[in-house]
């Protein structure tokens, strides 16, 4: 009796859960959710404007200011980033620096506030957006305060990094009430009053707090004086109420406890009290003082070209949804300027002739590697697998960023990339450790700890691949993390349990396909899972009963019958599938 052939489904079970996916879209980029079109072209700077370029550890500030204040405010968005990260780990550094774009005109600047907060003529003087290439603000200083605006929006950008996102109250609370700080020699003083929010407050009917809560960033409230200086009061009040809990309270909210529950608990005061304090607010309170080591950030300043300044802008262009003849006008003019600019043209896709235009840029080296690699590079990388074609580009893009990273580029972009390009190979194990260094370097990167963590998987790491799960992923807040990495693991074990079942190991590949559906969420997907173990399981029994009446038979050939009718007495007590009974019977009489 030949043994049954189980049907193979568990591949159609992992695409079924793979269905729920949702790649996240760019962050911070519209408010809406609509693409924000210009209303007209994007003016190009003042060609007549002097622009210059300040390099500092972690910020790249792009400016048509003087020297002297261009330098001020990267040293103060440096010096109070070092404190900040010192006070609390809520405050992280982004892994690539952060590009500032300083206007010293007001006419040139406002298309951009405008395009990304979706009004025209906005009165905003600064606006902080995080998109998949890092983070980028815009920071007007023809208006006076500049220097509190730019602190603003070093908030956002400290805030923004992980994958959690406060509630938008508190974040343009504590935005407003650190853009106050005063720098001093051994660390920040903050929490100085804003007169204007609190005179503000005291002279208009208190709206309902519940309103303060639910305020999102794409409503017409998250825009209105009102707004920031009701969120700026609120975290005031708590800061001096005890800055000691601060920042466990935010992060109950960012994990969804209700604001009256977290505030009961960390502070021991009711919503009524935080109504109050409202209502009352002076800022009579002591100001709260960061201690923290604060060296002197090296800032290298020089002159930018036209077509640099103009290739910045365009880059930057491409990442909002609906300004893309924007971006392409301004790399366009950017190679009217200069032709073989080696940015403008990688931006424009030709990256050939980039390298060719210049050889040792690393940055244009990785743009093209994760170009090559799109698909696994970014926030589709749950949801990769290996199609056909991707051999060769895989492995150019792996020659690449080597290039770059022996050209001093960003190191975790690199190794993410190295690693990554060993997906499409059979032997992937060289890709495991570029990828561990690049975990390692870049945290919120859960592109690279996706594939890491598929790699150990793969190669039957468990524990190492137990450990990154419950160190990243089981502390993630992005849901769209979580799921890719549960969504790998079904992939790869499903791939693992189908292995096992072809090669008759059906036991085996009903345990893992069994503890599998245990850690699906969704119902139906579960319950499809668990019929295949409950198939794969009966098929093992049937195909051990038919086993045993096989070894009954040779038994019978070869003249044992006592052993035969041992053997078939036993599978009698226990066959379950009504072939193997039949004939099973059939043999009994047969070895009388």
């Amino acid at each position: 009796m030949k043994r049954l052939l189980v049907s193979l489904l568990l591949a159609a079970a992992a695409v079924s859960a793979q269905a729920q996916f949702v790649p996240p879209v760019p962050k911070g980029i519209v408010r809406d959710g609509s693409p924000h079109v210009p209303k007209r072209p994007i003016a190009f700077p003042s060609a007549d404007e002097a622009w210059l370029r300040a390099r500092s550890p972690h910020f790249v500030v792009i400016s048509s200011a003087s020297e002297t204040r261009t330098r001020n405010i990267v040293t103060d968005l440096e010096t109070l980033a070092e404190v900040l990260t010192q006070t609390s780990t809520r405050f992280q550094r982004a892994t690539t620096p952060t590009t500032v774009f300083v206007f010293a005109n007001r006419a040139e600047s406002q298309p951009y506030f405008d395009l990304l907060l979706g009004r025209e003529s906005s009165p905003a003087t600064g606006v902080y957006v995080h998109h998949d290439a890092g983070g980028t603000m815009f920071i007007d200083t023809a208006q006076r305060r500049f220097t509190r605006t730019a602190i603003h929006e070093l908030i956002h950008d400290l805030l923004r990094q992980g994958d959690a996102v406060p509630p938008l109250w508190i974040e343009e609370g504590m935005a407003e009430y650190f853009s106050t700080a005063h720098i001093e020699k051994d660390g920040v003083v903050a929490g100085f009053p804003i007169s204007e929010h609190v005179a503000l407050l005291q002279r208009m009917q208190l709206r309902p707090i519940e309103e303060m809560f639910a305020t999102k960033s794409d409503s017409d409230a998250a825009a209105s004086t009102y707004f920031y200086a009701e969120s700026w009061a609120a975290v005031d009040w708590l800061m001096q109420q005890n800055a000691d809990a601060f920042y466990a309270f935010l992060h109950d909210l960012e994990l969804g406890i209700d604001t009256g529950v977290a505030l009961e608990a960390h502070y021991g005061k009711s919503l009524d009290d935080l109504r109050r304090a409202l209502r009352g607010s002076s800022r009579d309170g002591e100001m709260v003082r960061l201690r923290g080591s604060i060296g002197d950030p090296a800032v290298d300043v020089a002159p930018l070209d036209r077509a640099s300044l103009l290739c910045e802008l365009g880059m930057f262009l491409q990442h909002v949804e609906g300004a893309e003849k924007d971006a392409e006008r301004h790399l366009r003019a950017a190679l009217d300027e200069n032709p073989r600019h080696a940015r403008a043209l990688a931006a424009l896709g030709d990256f050939e002739a980039a390298i060719a235009a210049d050889p040792i840029d690393a940055d244009i080296h990785l743009r093209y590697a994760e170009f090559l690699m799109q698909r696994a590079i970014g926030p589709f990388a749950g949801i990769y697998e290996v199609a056909p074609g991707d051999l060769a580009p895989f492995r150019k893009a792996r020659v690449l960023a080597e290039r770059a990273l022996a050209l001093g580029g960003d190191e975790a972009r690199a190794r993410g990339a190295i690693g990554a390009s060993y997906l499409v190979e059979d032997d992937f194990a060289p890709g495991i450790a570029p990828l561990e260094r690049a975990v390692v370097l870049a945290p919120t990167r859960y592109d690279y700890a996706v594939h890491l963590y598929a790699m150990l998987l793969r190669g039957g790491q468990r524990a190492k691949a137990d450990a990154l799960y419950a160190r990243v992923f089981e502390r993630a807040r992005d849901p769209q993390a979580v799921f890719a990495a549960r969504n790998v693991r079904l992939r790869v074990e499903s791939d693992r349990a189908t292995a096992l079942a072809k090669a008759g190991k059906l036991d085996e590949a009903a345990t893992i396909v069994r503890q599998l559906a245990s850690t699906i969420g969704d119902p139906s997907a579960r319950r499809e899972l668990e019929q295949q173990a409950a198939s794969l399981a009966a098929t093992a029994a049937v195909n051990r009963q038919i086993a045993m009446y096989n070894q009954a038979i040779v038994a019978a050939n070869s003249g044992q019958k006592r052993e035969a009718r041992r053997i078939i007495d036993e599978l009698l007590r226990i066959a379950t599938d009504p072939n193997v009974l039949r004939d099973a019977k059939k043999l009994r009489e047969e070895v009388r």
